[in-house]
């Protein structure tokens, strides 16, 4: 049996598989690939239907709201009108040819005995009903989707179609709706950002007060902003007692946080009913998951586990650990730490990061040369010095035995999601030797499987090491995988 079980995802472009597909799908055989996780469904009008890897990297990639991207594939309208929502308008591209070559791919795929299950399988909704902006999406659609039962109508409508387009999925992992996580922002994706007017009905049929729940919000926001250098003390050594006490002993910021996890949850289980209904009526299990933040994060999202994992088939928890970007562990702690340090002139950086850590459960190992052995990190600068050894061991093998814990304890229905946070996620790049630390730390917590994230951006380093661990190794220029090349768009 391999090390680790790999899987890959294959998102935008996907383009990238149909160039070439007999030549990927062997390399991936060989190299140990067991599943993919396929979407966003969207394909890039400015890229030929089946392009070659020299056709890609001469290629302008676009982002994720380039009106380039277009759904993959029409809309079934008698679905839409069956949940009373809009249906989302024609692409105005003729993406047959296109449609039908994934469809090749994905029977192709099954074929070889590799799973699939479609990631984002919301992707493509519109407003459930006629909007002034067309098919845009508002800012604050987590929100409509959480206290708005028409929005969740069109939610689940997009769900039920992409389910019907794809009889090849097994199963379909949701990305969100989550909670904001980060802190200080203005835009939905804050942590302490307020809660709408249309959450009152929710939090009145879940057991809350909705002027209680921003009242208390105010107290948190308050309580942060203004934290002392003795509080944050007090919390640094962790736990649910001391963070309580860290927060003023409020019982009404620990019903704010309730009520966040309940109505993620609520929102949840309803798409998780409508996949059973599916798979009944298709005669084939529709199996369902979610994509978290690695589990000691995942709460700042408002997951609830391990109460939702009784229902996921799969839990895929976002492991990326870069700097800077998008859903990296240090560049996610050190928002945080930089935002404890701007709110409160009262606190010096190493306060801040044992606020931090009484918050996240989360106290790194310092990575400066010089500290003493045993010792956390205490300065931001820290985080530009990579990861010392001991974060492999003290933090990141834990988090692969939570992630299990996610999954209610079963090793094979966990999938951390791993990658170099180079692309999409606009991070410091981890070097390769760090990306197989990782892959071992996740291996030594008992984890049994991964998927790379995204196989458009995988590099013949990253690929090397990967195969290596699952299956037969691949290496540049060895003229194994029938002269396979990893894209490293």
């Amino acid at each position: 049996m391999a090390d680790l079980e790999a899987w890959m995802r294959v998102g935008y472009p996907i383009e990238t598989v149909l160039g070439d597909t007999e030549r990927v799908l062997d390399a991936w055989q060989s190299g140990g690939v067991k599943g993919i996780l396929i979407g966003p469904l969207r394909f890039d009008t400015g890229l030929p239907d089946a392009p070659s890897i020299t056709d890609l990297r001469g290629a302008h990639l676009c982002p994720p709201s380039d009106p380039r991207r277009v759904a993959a594939f029409e809309p079934n309208p008698t679905i839409y009108r069956r949940y009373g929502v809009v249906a989302p308008s024609p692409s105005g591209h003729d993406m047959t040819a296109r449609w039908a070559a994934l469809g090749r791919f994905l029977d192709a795929v099954k074929r070889k005995n590799i799973a699939v299950w479609i990631i984002e399988p919301d992707d493509g909704m519109v407003a459930p009903d006629p909007s002034p902006n067309g098919d845009a999406l508002p800012s604050d659609l987590r929100h409509r989707l959480l206290f708005e039962e028409t929005w969740q109508r069109a939610f689940i409508a997009r769900v039920e179609d992409t389910l019907g387009q794809v009889p090849q999925a097994d199963g379909i992992i949701l990305t969100g709706p989550e909670w904001g996580y980060l802190p200080g922002t203005t835009g939905p994706e804050d942590f302490l950002g307020p809660l709408p007017a249309t959450a009152a009905p929710l939090a009145t049929a879940l057991g809350f007060d909705l002027d209680r729940l921003i009242a208390a919000q105010t107290r948190l926001v308050t309580r942060l902003r203004k934290l002392t250098r003795e509080a944050s003390r007090l919390g640094a050594g962790g736990g649910a007692f001391a963070t309580t006490t860290m927060l003023g002993n409020d019982p009404g910021i620990v019903s704010w946080l309730t009520f966040r996890a309940r109505a993620l949850s609520k929102f949840l289980l309803a798409v998780h009913d409508v996949t059973e209904r599916l798979g009944k009526s298709r005669g084939k299990e529709v199996k369902f998951g979610l994509n978290p933040m690695m589990p000691s994060l995942a709460p700042l999202a408002g997951y609830d586990f391990p109460g939702l994992a009784t229902v996921c088939d799969m839990v895929v928890p976002r492991f990326g650990i870069h700097h800077r970007g998008t859903d990296g562990l240090y560049g996610l702690l050190s928002k945080w730490v930089g935002a404890m340090n701007e709110w409160s002139s009262s606190l010096w950086e190493a306060e801040s990061f044992e606020a931090v850590g009484a918050l996240t459960g989360l106290h790194l190992p310092s990575s400066d040369p010089a500290a003493p052995a045993g010792q956390r990190m205490l300065s931001l600068r820290d985080f530009e010095r990579g990861y010392p050894e001991a974060f492999w061991r003290e933090v990141m093998v834990p988090e692969a035995r939570r992630a299990i814990a996610q999954a209610d304890g079963y090793p094979w229905r966990v999938l951390p999601s791993v990658g170099t946070g180079r692309r999409p996620q606009g991070g410091d790049p981890v070097g390769v030797a760090d990306f197989r630390r990782l892959l071992d730390a996740i291996k030594e917590g008992g984890v049994r499987q991964v998927v790379y994230h995204n196989y458009a951006h995988l590099t013949p380093g990253e690929w090397s090491m990967l195969s290596e661990i699952s299956g037969t190794a691949w290496r540049p220029g060895s003229g194994t995988q029938s002269g396979y090349e990893p894209p490293d768009l």
